[in-house]
């Protein structure tokens, strides 16, 4: 009886163990990655995601990519019929939110691309967060990329 009981009590245990470990802070996922392929000729193009995280507010303090010599943060709006972009310094995202960057909202913008990019390629972006004890975390993203007007 006692080796069946320790039997039955392992797997508890182990999932006990498991969540714990999971759930020390701040989890980051995302969705939904993407960048446009530039317009011929230019060396610039915009791109979005959906970061989400459990477990903790963070803070997107940036991103680079292996695609472009710098990647900016934007915010977007419409004023009196134009549209007004503006570079940030970081976007909050609490606890259990999801961060939309997309075309004519909140994005990336891509400066200085290193690359000719095609439709179908993929991207990789690296997203800079600090948690609220002041813990650094990266999130390390696949972006598909698109053909314009997708």
């Amino acid at each position: 009886m006692k080796r069946l009981s320790a039997l039955l009590l392992a797997p508890a245990l182990i999932a006990a163990c498991s969540q714990s470990a999971e759930t020390d802070g701040p989890v980051l996922s995302y969705e939904d990655a993407f960048v446009m392929a530039p317009i011929a000729g230019r060396d610039v193009t915009m791109g979005g995601i959906e970061i989400s995280v459990e477990g903790g507010n963070v803070t997107l303090t940036g991103a680079i990519s292996d695609i472009a010599g710098t990647v900016e943060m934007h915010t977007m709006e419409m004023n009196d019929g134009s549209m007004q972009m503006r570079p940030v310094e970081s976007f909050e995202i609490a606890d259990g939110e999801t961060l939309t960057l997309e075309r004519g909202g909140n994005h990336l913008m891509f400066f200085s691309l290193v690359e000719d990019l095609s439709a179908g390629e993929v991207a990789n972006i690296s997203f800079s967060f600090e948690t609220e004890t002041g813990e650094t975390l990266t999130l390390e993203a696949e972006a598909e990329v698109r053909a314009q007007g997708e």
